[in-house]
Order: C-alpha cells, then structure tokens, then sequence
C-alpha cells in the first residue's frame, strides 16, 4: 500500500542559517531537556499538514520559509513550503533544503480542502495514499463530507497534550463531531467510506423543517379563517348552499321564461317596425306619384283651355271660314299660303279639334290612375296603422316583461352571489380541515431512525486491532496488558476495567501511544490506506514511577526504565512504518544503528543546543515549548 515517509523539516530565512531536523526511515528519536523545541517540531509538522495557525516563538526570527521534505509512495522526493506565518503552499520536485535558492518552477496548493479541486494540500496527498475522494458520514442522518487531510492528522499526528488528554484518541472532543470521528477511524480500520450512504434529513433540519410548515399552515388558517362566518361550520355552510341552488334554480327558470317571452314580443316588434319602415316608404312614394300626376293633370287642363281660347278666337275672327281675308280682305284667288304651313284654316282647325281630343282622353286616363293611386295609398295606409298598432301592443308587452324581468334578475343576480360566496366558504371550510389534518400529520410523523455513530464499524476488525493493542503492551511491559482492550461501545481503551480517561496523564500517554501505534501497523498487515508515518509527543514523560511496590493513583505499578527500554525495542523491531518520537527522557538502552537518533543538550557549548541554533534570548520574548 502507498505510503509517505517525512525527510526533514527545515527553517530558512534571507540571512541565517537554516534549522534542519532530519528523520529516519524508521524510528526518529528527538530527545532533550524541555525548552528545546522538541514539541515545536510536533506543532510545526501538523502545521505543515494544513494547521491553520503556528505559535509565535522567539527562536522564529529571521526565518521566513519552512519546508517539510517528503517521499511519496513512487519514491519521488518533493518539498512542501510555507510562511510561518501561514497562507498556502508551494510545491517543489525534489529534496530542497535550503542550501541554494528553491527552483523557480513550483505548484502552487492552497490550504483548504476542495473535493472538487485536486490543486490543494489536502487532495493532493490524499491522493498518494490513496484515499482521494473518499466521504466519510457526519451525523445520524447519514449525510457525508469529504475526507480532507485534517480529519486524519489526529489519528497518526499525537500531540503533547492530545496524547495526556481524557478525549479518547479517535475523539476530537466536540460530541457534534462524534459520528465524523468515528467514520474517519472507521476508514482507516476496514478501509471502507460513506459512499455508499443515501443520506436522511436530519432530525434537526427535520424539526425546523416543521416549525417551518407549521408556520405557513397557521398563517394560511388565520386568512383564511377571517374569511368565514365564525358561527357555521361546513354541514350548516353546505345546507345554506343547498338552499340557494335550489331557489336559483325556481328564479332561472322564471327568468328563462318572462325573457323567451320579451324575444318573441322582441321579435314581433321589429317585424312590425319593418314592415311599417317599408308602408311608410311605399306611402311616400305613392305622395310623390300622386303629386306629379295632379301636375300633369293641372297642366292637361291647362292645354284644353288654351286650345279652347284659340278654337273660339279663330272662330270669332272667321279665321278657320274660308272666303276674304279677316286681316287684310284678299279674296281667297289673291290669298298666298305660308310655306310653312302645308294646310289652311281649316284644316288647323281641325288639328284643334283633334289636339283637344287626344288631350281629354290623356286627362281622362290620368285621372283613373290618380283614383288608383288613392286607393292603393289608403289600402297602404290601413295596413301601416295595423302595423303601428302592433308594434305599439309589442312595445307595451315588452315594458311588462322589463317590470317583471327587473327585479326576478336582480334577485337571480343576488342569489348568485350568494352561492359563489358559500361555495367559496365551502372549499375554504375543507381546505382548512385539510391544512388542520395536514398540520396533525406533520406533528405526529415519526421520527426516522438515526444511524449510530459506530454503523458499519465491525466488531471483528476493533477486536483484532484490540488484540494487537494489548499484544504490544505486553511487549512494553505493561502490567495491565492482559485486562486492556478497545471498547466498541466507548470507542475508547479500557485498562484494568477502566477507561483510559479514569486513569492518570502517564497511563493515558502510554495506552494513546499504543493505540496509535497498532492502528498504523493494523492499517500496514491488511493492505490498507495509511499515510505511513507516526508521529508522538511525550509518550513516556508524563508518567511518574511510584514508590517502589507501591500502586500509583490509579492503581498501576510500572518501572518505567523497563517500560522505556522495552518501549524503543518494540517500536524498533516491530513496526513497518515511520514512527517520530519527541521525548525529554534519554532511552535506557542503546538504539540501533538504523535508528535517526536527534538529542538536543540546551547547551550552547555540547551537541546540538536545541531545534534552533543558540542565540541570545535577552530582550527576547517567549521560549520555545519542549
């Protein structure tokens, strides 16, 4: 299985010397008096593993850059680097130590986890351990967040005070986080995510969700509640609906019957008027006809009567007589006639005559077609009061009808309403019943069963890591081995029937140590993803022997001189990992050569003073941690 193994931690800066600690392939031994910096290095390396934030020190002056070298699983070695005073990273190929200028090609890797964007610290090495894109649950529900860098840190990266704390080493302490700490240990021990969880709301987002609908439905209820006749209920609301239809059904029916009666009427009327439009105009035509037919007449009479003043003229003159002329009394044999008239007196007379017949007779026949004519105007004039009587008797009619219609359509037009409105009230009336079931449903729905924070955790797996825990105790010395284990429903160690939590700071650094310890190897036996390395703050040097025979407080009795010794022989021999450890006591025995042995003297004058080179701390503020 891949795994990363730490090269070196080093400090530079423009203008002083770089401070470089180196670690070995297998175990790294960084031991020293307190105030060294021996605990920096633990602080340093979580910061260096995305820690938002590193301590100001002193002993930080003048340097401006960490880099943190690192093998990854194909045997590439690169360089992560960072400000110390915090930001993203830079990412260089190759073992950089600060002896020359970093490369100018660099990758550049930001500090928060993006599970869509591999360009950060976290992805990036998750990636070479191959657990990138894994999801672990965070509460009961079964919702998930992606597995980022600083969910695993606490579970390989021990600290000072995490390593003496009461929390249980899976625990970050915050109960919230519990289901997540337990899902990210749970990865690690089986190897398996929370992919595969369809998630439930919360009962959390559940509860609000329902305060939530419980407030729309009462403010839907209150509306519509001031709407309705406080006083009736849907039975009463539904009769009064029953009671209108019915009564619109007798007034609509009346009203259908008085209105097809006033269409007739309607009907009849504009017959009648069409028909007394169509007298009226025959009428006036025949006025008209009749009027140029007197003309005519007066003017036959007026041509007989002057044809009857010329007929007695020339009859009184003798002028139509023939013999001597009236005018100049020529004798007919000397009288000449006018070349415009072909006849002589008499025959003009006789055209006189004729004139005054053909006229009569015009006059005659013009005067039976006026008689005509008055008695075709009458006939018509008969017909046009008959047709006014009608319409009048329809106009009359229709006025009755309007009367009785009035007041049947307005009752109509009220009962109407009336209905609208109750049918209104009705479907109200069952919208609220509904929104009350509603509401009572939703306060009455169970509640979904939570998932445990420990589901999908094998018992089998925690009691082969249990095994290995106590097998490496026992390879301590640790008096308690045989009665220690991994408690499934504590998720935490038990020792001597009691939690690591009821015991002392130096019994519980010891039994952190081991856990922390066999969850690596576990990780290593079974093929399983491990970032490869172990990193522990002040195992041993918590404890304090008791008095020789004598229980301490928690009833133990250790010699920690051969808990030590046997401590580094175990972690020499028997560990497949990295393994850094950062202690204040020296070991009791000599370690193996293969062993990256680093004592620090706080000494300027013997070995290595500390993690940083000696300098003088007057006006300085602050010292370095352990």
């Amino acid at each position: 299985m891949e795994r990363l193994r730490l090269l070196h931690l080093t400090f530079i800066g423009p203008s002083i010397s770089p401070a470089t600690v180196e670690f070995g392939p297998k175990l790294t031994l960084v031991r020293g008096p307190s105030d060294t910096g021996k605990s920096f290095i633990a602080d340093t390396l979580d910061f260096m593993l995305g820690g938002k934030k590193l301590d100001e020190i002193p002993q930080l002056d003048g340097y401006d850059q960490i880099l943190l070298g690192v093998r990854l699983p194909n045997g590439e070695a690169v360089t992560l680097v960072r400000s110390p005073q915090g930001g993203g990273f830079r990412l260089f190929t190759g073992d950089h130590r600060g002896q020359e200028p970093l490369p100018v090609k660099r990758t550049p890797l930001s500090l928060k986890h993006n599970a869509e964007n591999t360009s950060n610290l976290s992805n990036y090495l998750l990636d070479k351990i191959g657990l990138g894109g894994k999801v672990v649950r965070k509460n009961g529900s079964g919702q998930t967040v992606a597995l980022s860098l600083r969910l695993l840190v606490p579970l390989f990266l021990v600290g000072e005070t995490k390593i003496q704390a009461e929390t249980p080493p899976i625990l970050t302490g915050q109960h919230i986080h519990q289901t997540r700490d337990i899902s990210t240990f749970r990865l690690l021990l089986q190897g398996e995510d929370d992919s595969a969880i369809e998630a439930n709301t919360s009962e959390t987002e559940r509860r609000k969700s329902r305060a939530a609908k419980n407030e729309v439905i009462d403010a839907l209820l209150d509306d519509w509640r001031e709407q309705l006749n406080p006083d009736e209920d849907l039975q009463q609301v539904n009769e009064r609906l029953m009671r209108a239809q019915r009564t619109i059904s007798r007034s609509a029916e009346s009203v259908e019957q008085a209105a097809a009666a006033r269409q007739q009427w309607g009907q009849t009327l504009s017959n009648n008027e069409r028909l007394a439009t169509a007298a009226r105009r025959s009428l006036a035509e025949l006025d008209t006809l009749e009027a140029r037919f007197t003309l005519l007449h007066e003017q036959y009479t007026s041509d007989l009567d002057r044809l009857d003043a010329v007929a007695e003229a020339g009859t009184l003159l003798g002028y139509f007589t023939p013999g001597r002329c009236v005018f100049c009394g020529a004798d007919p044999e000397h009288q000449h006639f006018n070349a415009d008239c072909a006849d002589d007196t008499t025959a003009f007379a006789e055209s006189v005559r004729e004139e005054q017949r053909k006229t009569t007779a015009l006059r005659e026949d013009l005067r039976e077609a006026m008689a005509g004519l008055r008695d075709e105007h009458e006939e018509k004039s008969q017909r046009l009061r008959s047709f006014n009587d009608q319409a009048a008797q329809a106009r009359r009619e229709i006025a009755r009808l309007d009367d009785i219609l009035g007041p049947q359509e307005t009752e109509l037009r009220e009962l109407l309403t009336l209905s609208s409105r109750l049918q209104r009230d009705v479907e109200t009336l069952r919208r609220i019943q509904q929104l009350e079931a509603l509401r009572t449903s939703i306060g009455a729905a169970p509640k979904l069963d939570a998932m445990a924070p420990t589901a999908g955790l094998r018992r089998t797996a925690i009691a082969e890591l249990s095994g290995m825990i106590a097998d490496r105790l026992r390879a301590w010395g640790f008096d308690e081995a045989d009665h220690t284990s991994y408690s499934f429903d504590d998720q935490d160690l038990v020792s001597g029937n009691q939690l690591r939590s009821a015991h002392g700071k130096g019994v519980r650094a010891i039994l952190h140590a081991a856990f922390t310890i066999s969850l690596a190897q576990y990780c290593f036996d079974n093929d399983l993803p491990h970032p490869g390395f172990v990193v522990l703050d002040s195992p041993l040097v918590v404890y304090r022997p008791p008095d020789p025979n004598e229980p301490d407080d928690s009833g133990n009795i250790l010699d920690t001189a051969s808990l030590a010794g046997r401590f580094y022989a175990d972690i020499q021999t028997n560990f497949s990992g990295q393994i850094i450890v950062l202690e204040n006591q020296n070991p009791p025995n000599p370690l193996d050569t293969a062993t990256q042995d680093t004592p620090f003297t706080k000494n300027a004058d013997r070995g290595r003073y500390g993690l940083f080179p000696h300098r003088e701390e007057s006006g300085r503020r602050g010292r370095p941690r352990s």
